[in-house]
């Protein structure tokens, strides 16, 4: 009984570092080099006014809370998930009300957890604390989520993320395509893009 028990001990711990070593090097692989191909900061500033009026026309009092904060963010995310790991990469438009300045960024993510699909995703997270604004501005602000359930094409949820309340911001998320339901541990690196 005892070496049976050990047994599934070891066994579950061999699991377990198979899965975070895989991990680790599928995130490293996914993470977007600043060679990259990516869209302009034209096409940037374009997604970032098409999504905020998509999420707008579902939840009108976004407006107010967008002129009342101090800063706001719009990434175009695609996420692949398959059982266990996960990866994402985007773009996106940091604007800070307070200086009336734009800056873009790339974002790299990496989930654990369970679930599959694929998802292609916009969201827009709006600051309440200027110091968040200030991070992300530089590239050093991470997103995290958990649990979600995401089905539909061109769906809108503009119901604010759990994530986000109380912690200075509040994200509200627009779906494109895709089907994916995950209860995922989730980190989203975000550095500077520059791109004309």
């Amino acid at each position: 009984m005892r070496v049976t028990v050990i047994t599934r001990s070891f066994s579950a711990w061999i699991r377990h570092s198979i899965v975070v070593i895989a991990g680790a090097v599928l995130f490293s692989c996914t993470t977007l080099s600043p060679e990259a191909e990516g869209p302009t900061r034209a096409e940037l500033d374009a997604m970032s006014e098409k999504a905020i009026a998509a999420l707008i026309e579902t939840k009108a009092e976004l407006q107010d809370l967008l002129d009342k904060s101090p800063g706001y963010a719009v990434v175009d995310m695609t996420i692949t998930k398959i059982p266990v790991i996960g990866t994402g990469a985007g773009y996106g438009v940091v604007v800070d009300h307070r200086s009336n300045t734009r800056s873009y960024i790339q974002v790299s993510q990496f989930e654990v957890g369970g679930g599959m699909g694929a998802e292609k995703f916009k969201v827009l997270i709006v600051f309440s604390d200027g110091n968040l604004v200030d991070r992300a501005t530089k590239g050093t602000w991470h997103y995290e989520a958990g649990a979600e359930a995401v089905a539909g094409k061109d769906s809108a949820e503009a119901a604010t993320s759990k994530s986000g309340q109380n912690k200075g911001y509040k994200a509200f998320k627009l779906n494109e395509s895709g089907v994916c339901v995950r209860v995922t541990i989730r980190l989203a690196q975000a550095r500077p893009y520059l791109k004309d």
